[in-house]
């Protein structure tokens, strides 16, 4: 079933996850306006809220709350909706 509420967009992007005193590199591969899908190693787990930061032009920062994991990456859905 699915739970997404808005369209996803294809979009590569340096991201930095700041979680517990930890700064961990990833890859942005999918965004919306309230959420994004980051590959990246983890030991996080379902409803940690971290700290996004996407290197693009303009850098975006964000909280968000980790919904999904999987072997490569994670879901997180961010607390505020970003407008492009």
């Amino acid at each position: 079933m699915e739970k997404r509420t808005s369209a996803r967009l294809a979009f590569r992007a340096k991201a930095y996850i700041h979680w517990n005193n930890e700064d961990i590199e990833g890859q942005v591969e999918n965004v919306s306006v309230d959420g994004a899908f980051v590959t990246a190693p983890s030991q996080m787990h379902l409803n940690d809220v971290v700290a996004l930061t996407i290197n693009d032009t303009p850098t975006v920062g964000i909280n968000a709350k980790v919904v999904r994991l999987t072997s490569t990456g994670m879901g997180l859905r961010f607390e505020k909706t970003l407008h492009f």
